[in-house]
């Protein structure tokens, strides 16, 4: 099992960098690096990038409390993309 992450600049948002992206690297952990599974999850105040995901593939699984840069905890959302 694999974990996906990306960070793009924001003068990048919004041109299909992130999924481009997520899908060569989805394509590469599968076929080259002979993963069965990736996991994903993002802010609660990022949907776009969940849109990625599922773009990508990615089905929503779930939730994550996870604790923020400022000592406050955030549901992020939780996805997994399986060996297809």
């Amino acid at each position: 099992m694999g974990t996906l992450s990306y960070i793009l600049r924001e003068d990048t948002w919004g041109n299909g960098y992130a999924t481009e992206a997520a899908q060569h690297v989805a394509d590469f952990a599968f076929a080259t690096v002979g993963l069965e599974r990736l996991e994903a999850m993002h802010h609660p105040d990022n949907p776009a990038s969940g849109c990625v995901l599922i773009k990508t593939g990615f089905t929503r699984t779930g939730t994550c409390d996870r604790r923020t840069d400022d000592g406050t905890t955030a549901a992020y959302q939780v996805y997994a993309l399986p060996l297809p």
